[in-house]
Formats: structure tokens, C-alpha cells, sequence
């Protein structure tokens, strides 16, 4: 046996056989690369990141974690603010959690790209984590604690690939600029929303007996502000206006009983007055989960409408099928407060943020 294997005729390798072709190693892309891990999920991609050097830097890319973003399927996860009614601090909290301990007390300030923004209840120090990678950056003191109102706003800017915090501040509910003169703050809805490379701000103002209404508008590229005067009579009632993001785009929302009207902010570089770009959105698939009280808009992305719903309840609605899809449950004895932020899990992350033991995967 061992001399008919001897005798067999030995093969050619592709250096010696001149009709052989070399097998050589399979190649593929980079950009064909980034197309196929940007549909994976975000726990393939964390195990992924053991694979090279190369498919680490690559996954850690700015780009590739927007179009992961982007392109995410796995369902939302609801960020929120829960409290006791005689409680003097609200902690933050998520759909996912369930009444689980933590170590330490967070409040939750508004979230960026599945990164959230948070103040210790203890230290008052801010802090932006990541609860999927388990990553975690403490931020610099801030130079505004006397402020008695602080609003904050955690957003991406694509051309730069870098991120921004915005603060902003009232003082005792308005801001007085003459005798005659008031700025007015909207206690009910959210007068503040980052959509797209602009943060913008509904603002009305009070001169004499008169109400002006206006959108401001910081651009985060330019860093430049603009002004856009809306038309007299855009809304019925002031108070129940909401500005929040709309599939990427600003809007202003009123909320009725059983509608809500929102007009698009699309021309706000312009400096005119918004065209008639309004439409309606019912609601009355979800009359049931509403009772009969207002609601609140938080944020509309791929069709469905998230609403706030006083201290009661935060739910998802399929704005085209006309139907609630995801209710929020909490723990027994606590209310929802008003700050939610709703997001789906990713791989986004900031230079110098450390790694969180005590934090929760989600």
C-alpha cells in the first residue's frame, strides 16, 4: 500500500504547473464591508471587534456606526424619568428594566444616537453613557448651577462627525427683556428639538397685548441663529405646542383631544415666514390609552408617533395603521415623568469613555 502511494503522481504546485491558477485570499471591499456589518446587530458587532485590528477600528468608524443607526431593525428601547409622588428626586429608568437596583441614581437629561445624557442625583455631576457597550464619560463641572431652569441638548453633527452638548437657561419661567417686552415658556409641551444639523426653539413673545410667535433656529455646523416668524393664528393655543423631530425633520406640534396638527420647518436658513406646510395626524386609535386626558409628542421615526401621556404612560402609535403598538409598563407606586427618550441599542461612543462595571447591558 505504502509503495502505491509512493507511486502516485504528485501534484503540481501553482508555481510549477503553468496552466494552474493561484488560489489567492478572499477579498472583499471595504465598502462592501461596511454595508454588511452595518446590518448586523449591535451584540454581533461587540463580538466582532475581537475579530482584527482592522474590523476594530473599522466597527469604532463614525461612519459606520451612523449607518448601523440608520439601518437598526431591533426594537426601541424607552428611556424615562420615573418618581414617587412625596419623592423629592426622580431617577432614571427604561422599559427594559423592570425595577432592577442600580448602584447609584441617575436623573435622565435627553440622549443622543443610543447615548445617554444623565446627572448623578448624588454627585451632580453629568455624565454620557452608552448602556449597550457598557461605556460611560463624566463631564466637566458646569458653570450654570445657579440657573434655576437648565434645558440641554445632546446632538450629532455629520459634517464634523462630532458631537454637541447645547444648554440653554430661563430664569423664574421667562425672560424679561424690557417693561414691555416678555418671552413666554411653554410649561405643558417641549419648546426645544434637534432635527437634522439644527437645533430649534419655539419661542412667543409678548409685546404690549400682542403675541408674536417664532421659530429660533441654531445651526450646528455654522454655529449661526436664525428667525422665523410664524404666520398669525399658526396654532389655537400656544401652551399645547410641542417642537420635536419628525422622521429628521423640525416640526411644531399641537395636540388636540383627538388630533394633532403639526406644521414643518423646512426653509428656517430663509428668514421668512413658514409657507402653509401643516397637516393632521388622528388619533383616535388611541382614545382608549388616552382616557380623555392631552397628550404630548415626543418624537415621530419610521411611522410610528411616541406620546407622553401626563404621569401616566408613554406609548408608541402607528401613525398609518391607526392603532397603539407598545405601551411602557413601570413599577407599582411610581409615575413617568415628562423627560423620554426614545432610541434603539448601538455602538456609538465618545473619546475617553471608560468602561461602566455597574452598568446594566442591554
Amino acid at each position: 500500500m505504502a509503495s502505491r502511494c509512493l507511486e502516485m503522481k504528485r501534484l503540481k504546485t501553482p508555481d510549477e504547473d503553468e496552466n494552474c491558477v493561484p488560489v489567492r485570499e478572499p477579498f472583499l471591499p471595504q465598502d462592501v464591508v461596511v454595508e454588511i456589518l452595518s446590518r448586523m446587530p449591535v451584540q454581533c458587532l461587540l463580538r466582532m471587534k475581537s475579530v482584527c485590528k482592522q474590523w476594530n477600528d473599522l466597527i469604532q468608524d463614525s461612519y459606520l456606526i451612523q449607518k448601523q443607526i440608520s439601518l437598526a431593525k431591533s426594537s426601541y428601547i424607552v428611556y424615562f424619568n420615573k418618581w414617587k409622588p412625596g419623592g423629592n428626586m426622580d431617577e432614571e429608568d427604561d422599559d427594559n428594566n423592570k425595577g432592577k437596583s442600580k448602584h447609584e441614581k441617575f436623573h435622565l437629561i435627553c440622549g443622543c444616537d443610543g447615548m445617554l445624557l444623565k446627572r448623578s442625583n448624588a454627585s451632580k455631576k453629568y455624565v454620557i453613557e452608552n448602556p449597550t457597550i457598557r461605556r460611560m464619560l463624566v463631564l466637566p463641572d458646569s458653570d450654570h448651577h445657579h440657573l434655576l431652569s437648565l434645558s440641554i441638548i445632546f446632538s450629532f453633527v455629520p459634517s464634523t462627525g462630532e458631537y454637541k452638548l447645547l444648554l440653554g437657561w430661563m430664569i423664574l419661567g421667562g425672560l424679561y427683556n424690557s417693561l414691555t417686552h416678555m418671552v413666554l415658556t411653554n410649561a405643558e409641551g417641549n419648546s426645544v428639538a434637534s432635527a437634522g444639523v439644527a437645533v430649534h426653539c419655539y419661542r412667543v413673545t409678548k409685546v404690549g397685548g400682542q403675541i408674536f410667535e417664532e421659530v429660533i433656529s441654531l445651526d450646528l455646523e455654522t454655529e449661526c441663529f436664525t428667525s422665523t416668524t410664524l404666520k398669525p393664528s399658526s396654532f389655537s393655543d400656544w401652551k399645547k405646542v410641542s417642537a420635536l423631530n419628525w422622521n429628521g425633520r423640525p416640526v411644531l406640534a399641537e395636540t388636540g383631544r383627538g388630533d394633532i396638527k403639526v406644521l414643518v420647518i423646512e426653509e428656517y436658513k430663509k428668514k421668512h415666514k413658514l409657507a402653509d406646510n401643516k397637516f393632521g395626524v388622528s388619533l383616535v386609535g388611541a382614545q382608549k390609552v388616552m382616557e380623555g386626558d392631552d397628550v404630548i409628542p415626543l418624537v415621530a421615526e419610521l411611522g410610528i408617533l411616541w406620546l407622553w401621556l401626563s404621569d401616566k404612560k408613554v406609548f408608541g402609535y402607528d401613525i398609518k395603521r391607526g392603532r397603539v403598538l407598545r405601551k411602557v409598563s413601570i413599577a407599582e407606586g411610581y409615575l413617568i415623568g415628562k423627560t423620554v427618550y426614545v432610541a434603539r441599542a448601538s455602538i456609538a461612543n465618545l473619546k475617553g469613555m471608560q468602561k461602566q462595571q455597574s452598568s446594566r447591558l442591554v
